[in-house]
């Protein structure tokens, strides 16, 4: 499940990405690089 739709209901409503983030446990550098369409540090890597 992807936090993503709360999180930009939340930055519409005029609330903070900041917040939302830490309530869900969710790094903003992850969130804003999915929203920019770059790949997100860390996931990238294939487990062998």
């Amino acid at each position: 499940m992807s936090v993503d739709p709360f999180i930009e209901a939340e930055k519409s409503a005029g609330h903070s990405v900041k917040r939302a983030c830490v309530l869900l446990k969710v790094s903003r550098t992850a969130y804003y690089a999915r929203r920019n369409g770059s790949p997100v540090p860390g996931k990238c890597k294939t487990r062998s």
